[in-house]
């Protein structure tokens, strides 16, 4: 089972690919590819869910479906499958369809893999297909070629400086294995893992190449890069800590990563506000989030994971949902004012994503952030105080883009909202409402997955 939805969406983004190079082959195959996205979404769940998982595996030389997978495969395949579902029907879209295909190809085998040199070389894979996107868009008429080149070279070299961290501190996690009278090696690795991750996962306050990204790639590029490949990222993190439980034994170190994870949190946040698009907005809130989950890891108790496994599980579909309904509100109108009027199913799916992503119920996030907040309570008074100024930040912020979209008149050239994607993101809203009103849908798979962490206090 472990290749086979690999090879699915692997299989996907080359068809997409031939349909991108044909003569006007999106516009005039775009219900076929549409056809062929679900049909590979279906086909995946069905190898998911007919699936017995195995318990979390440790570090090792193959693919594996254990309850890691079985917990964010799903969400992201829907992510995923929602954005390119929205994307087919924009005008001028071509290759990122087959770019995001293939990223949930490399997120799937990353996600399934044990091998910790694999996932950091699916990790690369992905950045690859984002500076893919990135030198692709670069030369439609409506971008900024030096903006794209800029953000490319940038975005490649951070990442390889990343890659070599997370290389670096597994060869010295090895190391550290058979020498483990070296006291001092717990601290090094810890930080040279942190840099690598934080490059990877485009976290605060190695984040400088993400708003850029945000700025300059395609919106499902962007939706790859914050759903399946950062997805990928966390899930390197979560089997690190997994296998090497002594990384997150030091309190110090621990408390160094909440209180920074949280601090950052809020500074993400406070960018929000100096931003002049929404874009731009969008990239420091992902940041934000990323925060939100780092915290859980780095708070080493079980509702800490549980909060940060819940958030992420939902998060891989809120993401999408805020990105795709912001692509189709910007290429059915020039300006956001009054879109709600004209648009106003997927004016209800912009709403569920801003709710979820502030932690909101009825939205499946909220029950993330209710684990975080508890397990902030074992840090002090300080660390709940960071968690919730953070969300109402974002809430403030947020709430005035929404109150932007109710407001004013909208373009009179704007059309009428098309019926296929507009369905698309008013569904996918009402999914991630009916997984906050059931949340038994997270918390049972995240419960299953942390009875194989017994040093979670």
């Amino acid at each position: 089972m472990p290749l086979l939805p690999a090879a699915i969406w692997f299989a996907l983004g080359l068809v997409l690919l031939v349909i991108a190079l044909l003569p006007n082959g999106i516009v005039r195959l775009r219900w076929p590819a549409a056809l062929l996205v679900l049909a590979a979404f279906v086909a995946s769940l069905a190898l998911a869910w007919g699936a017995s998982p195995q318990p979390f595996a440790h570090w090792q030389s193959a693919l594996i479906f254990d309850d890691l997978a079985h917990l964010l495969l799903p969400p992201v395949w829907t992510g995923v499958t929602a954005a390119l579902l929205v994307t087919l029907f924009l005008t001028g879209a071509r290759y990122e369809l087959a770019i995001g295909a293939l990223s949930a190809a490399v997120a799937t085998a990353g996600i399934l893999s044990a091998n910790p040199l694999l996932t950091v070389f699916l990790l690369q894979a992905g950045a690859v297909l984002v500076l893919a996107g990135l030198v692709v868009y670069s030369h439609r008429t409506e971008a900024n070629p030096l903006l794209s080149v800029a953000t490319a070279l940038k975005f490649i070299t951070l990442n390889v400086v990343g890659a070599a961290c997370l290389v670096m501190a597994l060869l010295l996690s090895t190391f550290y294995a058979l020498n483990q009278d070296r006291l001092e090696l717990p601290r090094i690795i810890a930080a040279v893992f942190v840099v690598g991750f934080g490059l990877a996962a485009g976290a605060m306050p190695f984040y400088f190449h993400y708003p850029d990204v945000f700025d300059a790639a395609p919106s499902l590029v962007t939706t790859s890069l914050i759903g399946p490949l950062q997805c990928l990222a966390f899930v390197y993190l979560v089997r690190t800590a997994g296998n090497g439980p002594w990384l997150l034994a030091d309190n110090h170190v621990v408390g160094v990563l909440v209180f920074g994870a949280l601090g950052g949190s809020v500074l993400a946040a406070l960018l929000t506000f100096g931003q002049r698009t929404v874009n731009r907005v969008l990239a420091f809130n992902a940041i934000r989030e990323t925060g939100w989950i780092v915290f859980g890891i780095a708070s080493a108790t079980v509702l800490g994971w549980t909060g940060a496994l819940t958030f992420l599980a939902a998060r891989t579909v809120s993401g999408p949902l805020l990105l795709a309904a912001v692509a189709f509100f910007q290429n059915h109108s020039v300006k956001l004012e009054g879109t709600a009027r004209l648009l106003p199913i997927a004016t209800f799916g912009w709403c569920v994503g801003v709710l979820a992503t502030v932690g909101i119920p009825p939205a499946a996030n909220f029950w993330g952030l209710r684990d975080l907040f508890r397990s902030s309570l074992v840090f002090g008074s300080s660390a709940p105080a960071l968690l919730l100024l953070s969300a109402l930040l974002a809430l403030w912020r947020f709430g005035r883009l929404t109150a932007t979209v109710f407001s004013g008149s909208p373009d009179a050239g704007t059309e009428r909202e098309p019926a296929a994607p507009s369905w698309v993101l008013g569904s996918l809203g009402f999914g991630i409402l009916f997984a906050g009103v059931v949340p038994r849908l997270f918390q049972v798979p995240v419960d299953h997955l942390l009875g194989a962490f017994a040093f979670l206090r």
